[in-house]
């Protein structure tokens, strides 16, 4: 029998079985919109069946704690002494109006709201999101460096989740970071649903300083750039600032 042949069929199946788990290892992207929807009800966020859903937040702690981390709403608290308590713990805030929309149960109805930052007292509010960093801060050298532990971190959730919904500052760290994804049911990420991976995440983009650098924040209108930011903050989706632990 020819040699050449003999060594062409392993290394064929080598490269077919490289390329199906590269493939497996592709978080699909969903909105955050339907991020929040899926944690809420523990379901899947596409096929919409009961799953042990996680989102994950793959930035680092500082940025988890300065900048803000997913967060549902327990309570609001209206300046009249008013206490609401939205559906799911679901708001959007809508900066140009300032005010806030929500869904309360009328019974065994849903009744859609909104209310004036104006007449808000306070507002209650849980951390959603568990907080494994893809990368650290370095403050020696000013810089991110890798999470030794990531791997073993994020694998672990297999014990109590099948589905995870991974989430970052933009989507970039969330497309790239690797871990066996055989162990979950699906994996997603929040992003662009056309797959162009940093128009998701936390924050979205600033679109190349466009928007006075500013990244992701509630309204803002991304309609007029080729993709429309996904983002959490965008959205105008419930924001945790501070540090409360992590939900696991």
């Amino acid at each position: 029998m020819n040699f050449k042949r003999l060594l062409f069929f392993p290394v064929l199946m080598l490269m077919l079985i490289s390329s199906v788990t590269s493939y497996a290892n592709e978080a699909k992207p969903v909105s955050a919109d339907k991020a929040f929807d899926a944690v809420a009800l523990q379901i899947d966020p596409v096929t919409k069946k009961n799953a042990k859903v996680a989102i994950v937040d793959l930035r680092t702690s500082a940025e988890y704690y300065w900048v803000g981390a997913c967060a549902q709403v327990e309570m609001i608290v209206t300046k009249d002494g008013k206490e609401i308590s939205p559906y799911l713990g679901k708001t959007i805030f809508d900066m140009k109006t300032s005010s806030i929309s929500y869904t309360v149960m009328d019974g065994k109805e849903k009744k859609a709201e909104t209310l004036p930052v104006s007449k808000i007292k306070t507002m209650f509010k849980n951390p959603v999101s568990i907080n494994i960093p893809y990368q650290k801060w370095d403050e020696s050298t000013q810089s991110k460096v890798d999470n030794t532990i990531f791997k073993k971190e994020i694998e672990s959730l297999a014990s109590k989740y099948d589905t995870l919904i991974l989430m970052c500052r933009s989507g970039k760290r969330s497309s790239k970071c690797e871990f066996d994804f055989s162990l979950f049911k699906a994996v997603y990420e929040i992003d662009q649903p056309s797959g162009k991976n940093g128009k998701g995440g936390f924050q979205g983009t600033s679109y190349k300083e466009v928007y006075n650098g500013y990244r992701g924040y509630p309204g803002r209108n991304t309609d007029n750039q080729k993709m429309k930011s996904v983002s959490w903050n965008d959205f105008g989706l419930p924001v945790h600032i501070g540090w409360k632990g992590t939900k696991s």
